[in-house]
């Protein structure tokens, strides 16, 4: 079943017309993902979807079998009629609901430059809209608040993961020389047996000695979890298409001023993020109560306060900071926090030789509400 409301497919088509882009392309393959062809599709991968301007839509998937499982179009497409080529079928698709001599393809700024250059070379006579980032603004609207098709799913997964974060939190409690790959690999095992499809990212575990990296390399190690200090383990879920994203941090053993003052900080910041939520509040400003406090002790937040979660771990809205950069700030909009909305909050404080603590909670604003959807908070073992 695909995602998107009639109403938010409308709004699509409406954006489409006022530009006068004749048809919409997505194009997700193995080495390209795009959680837009499920969004618009329900088809889960390995495709081409077109969206005309009036309406029209085709899929001309990989495999044509799940593709009459899934997908939710007009018409799906079997590219072995069209000697196995999936832009030649897509240029019959074309041919026969777009008059024009021209048409006008709208493209995202993900799409694959291979893709760019097929279009070009199967259908040299069309042309490219020039502003791929408008396209991504407004996806951007109509994926940043969730339909109460996709909330019931994003509640779900959630849920899942507070289950699982009983048994990291069990784990953390009981460990003695149990490593990190331990620890990955149990939330892993949890997960499926829950009912997961999957993680919706590799699981971020590190102790003290790599908890100062953002996104740990690698991801997880033999090296001993529970090593005095601070650890972490930012994990999430994947079921039935909808992500999670959840970090919960620990402390073992005695911790030194820095440390005490890295988790008093971080936490100062996300209570004080929490608190500035409400509807028609700036996104920014919330990022911008989480910067000043942490930069205030001296700790710099080089990435965005939040994001929100849907069909990938790092969905529309994002909630950063102004940016001052001219070429970013020419397409930056202030965007509010909208009814629909479910976004991460992770404020953290990092410091080589000390590590990191980062607390996220997954946060969902339904009926004039703010909801704290997962349960991570700091657990001190000693």
């Amino acid at each position: 079943m695909r995602s998107i409301s009639d109403e938010k497919f409308n709004q699509l088509l409406s954006f489409l017309q006022e530009n006068q882009i004749d048809l919409l392309l997505i194009d997700d393959s193995e080495t390209s993902r795009d959680v837009n062809l499920q969004y618009l599709s329900g088809h889960p991968n390995d495709a081409l979807y077109a969206l005309t301007s009036t309406g029209e839509n085709c899929l001309i998937p990989w495999d044509l079998l799940l593709a009459k499982e899934h997908a939710q179009v007009d018409e799906v497409i079997d590219a072995t009629k069209f000697k196995r080529s999936s832009y030649l079928a897509l240029k019959d698709f074309i041919s026969s609901k777009i008059s024009k001599t021209t048409p006008v393809i709208g493209v995202l700024p993900i799409i694959p430059y291979r893709s760019v250059k097929s279009i070009e070379q199967y259908m040299p006579e069309a042309k490219i809209y020039n502003e791929p980032k408008h396209l991504e603004q407004i996806f951007s609207d109509i994926r940043s608040t969730k339909s109460s098709f996709e909330l019931d799913r994003l509640i779900e997964v959630t849920k899942l993961s507070d289950e699982v974060l009983k048994d990291i939190i069990k784990f953390a409690n009981n460990a003695t020389e149990e490593s990190e790959n331990d620890l990955s690999f149990l939330v892993m095992k949890r997960m499926r047996e829950l009912g997961a499809e999957d993680n919706s990212f590799p699981s971020l575990v590190a102790n003290s000695d790599r908890g100062h990296q953002l996104h740990c390399h690698p991801y997880s190690s033999n090296a001993k979890f529970a090593k005095q200090g601070l650890s972490i383990i930012d994990y999430g879920a994947k079921m039935n298409g909808y992500c999670s994203d959840v970090t919960q941090p620990f402390a073992f053993g005695e911790l030194s001023q820095t440390q005490e003052k890295m988790i008093e900080t971080a936490e100062k910041a996300y209570e004080a993020s929490i608190e500035a939520i409400d509807i028609g509040v700036p996104l920014y400003k919330i990022a911008e109560t989480a910067k000043k406090i942490l930069e205030a002790e001296g700790y710099t937040m080089n990435y965005a306060l939040g994001h929100g979660i849907g069909l990938s771990e790092h969905d529309f809205p994002y909630l950063g900071v102004k940016p001052s950069d001219p070429v970013r700030l020419k397409y930056w909009r202030e965007i509010k926090v909208t009814e629909g909305m479910v976004f991460t909050i992770e404020p953290g404080a990092y410091v080589a030789g000390e590590g990191g603590f980062r607390i996220e909670n997954d946060v969902m604003i339904r009926n004039g509400k703010v909801e704290i959807l997962t349960k991570a908070k700091f657990e001190h073992i000693h």
